[in-house]
């Protein structure tokens, strides 16, 4: 068994002594004034709404292929007129689904780059950085 013993000189003690739980809570702290907890909390909701839409998209996508498998199947069988008439239908079904999911996910995205950008902004306003834009 290889043990490691570690020593702690006198100063180093009494520093770490001194600060005790104060130091960690300073360093906390100072955390929390760069990064509201507002921001955060609807940053990950954000996170959360852009996850569950890419969700809701790759199972429109499958969907879709299935039923489009279904209709090649059907027209390659000799299925009736009825048959193939209903697949065609829940193709187009699934695509206006799958659009309607796409617009929702790249607005949700679009949305979260805008926050991000106020977010590093009021960053550089606090630290008294400028304007920091790139004019856009």
């Amino acid at each position: 068994m290889n043990r490691q013993i570690w020593t702690v000189g006198g100063a180093a003690l009494l520093g770490l002594a001194l600060l005790g739980n104060s130091g960690a809570g300073q360093a906390q702290s100072t955390f929390n004034q760069t990064t509201p907890p507002a921001a955060t909390q609807a940053q990950a909701k954000e996170r959360g709404d852009i996850k569950s839409d890419r969700k809701e998209v790759r199972e429109d996508r499958k969907e879709l292929r299935e039923d489009r498998k279904e209709l090649r199947e059907d027209v390659r069988s000799g299925a009736s007129r009825e048959e193939i008439r209903k697949d065609r239908q829940e193709v187009r079904g699934d695509r206006k689904e799958l659009q309607g999911d796409r617009r929702e996910l790249r607005h949700d995205r679009k949305e979260a780059r805008q926050d991000r950008r106020e977010t590093r902004q009021d960053r550089r306003e606090q630290r008294g950085g400028g304007s920091g834009g790139r004019g856009r």
